[in-house]
């Protein structure tokens, strides 16, 4: 539903041109080496949500009011993709829907209050809250209890297959990958359905 490229995209530039002095392509291309290690490094439980968010700047030689002022800048830049508003309205309609997301708490809830989309669903469940991070099955497992739903009756919509795929893998659930750039698929994710985008769904 975010556009988490595009809502990334901006706030970076907002923190580049608050804070940095390097190039713009330089800038990028530092945040990007420091940040998906450590977001990898986040999903096999070997750092903390806290570490990641201080240490992708501390590997740039940033300040940590700087990871605040980042996750301040996605809240206020985040974009949805065009079609996501009008998939939620009619996938609400049919089915009973539950949000499962990764991240900095309270930038998953200023995301949702600046786009007004939890209406959508019956239940919210942001990954640090309840201890638990994706690709876990037990977070998974959580929203299902919440829904009192059964894995086989139930489908995991995301864009990333390692984590919202592996998430499913690991809960028993079918996984349904919107894959909007083409990308190839991941050795041993296994992929229920592919989509190009949330109309499909």
């Amino acid at each position: 539903m975010v556009d988490y490229a595009q809502t990334e995209r901006l706030a970076l530039h907002e923190i580049h041109r608050r804070f940095f002095r390097t190039g713009r392509s330089e800038f990028l291309r530092q945040f990007h080496a420091a940040n998906e290690p450590l977001w990898a490094a986040y999903r096999e439980h070997r750092i903390t949500l806290a570490e990641l968010r201080l240490e992708r700047w501390a590997r740039m030689g940033a300040p940590p009011p700087v990871a605040s002022a980042f996750e301040d800048a996605l809240g206020r830049n985040v974009t949805l993709f065009s079609e996501a508003r009008a998939a939620l309205r009619r996938l609400s309609r049919r089915f009973r829907l539950a949000l499962v997301t990764d991240g900095i708490a309270h930038v998953q809830r200023a995301k949702l209050s600046r786009t007004r989309i939890g209406g959508f669903f019956e239940h919210v469940v942001i990954a640090p809250e309840v201890g638990l991070r994706k690709p876990d099955g037990e977070l998974l497992h959580h929203a299902l209890n919440l829904l009192e739903a059964k894995a086989d009756d139930a489908l995991m919509v995301g864009d990333s297959p390692v984590s919202d795929g592996g998430c499913a893998e690991a809960a028993g659930v079918d996984f349904c990958w919107v894959n909007r750039t083409g990308a190839s698929p991941i050795p041993g994710i296994p992929v229920h359905r592919t989509v190009a985008d949330l109309r499909t769904v």
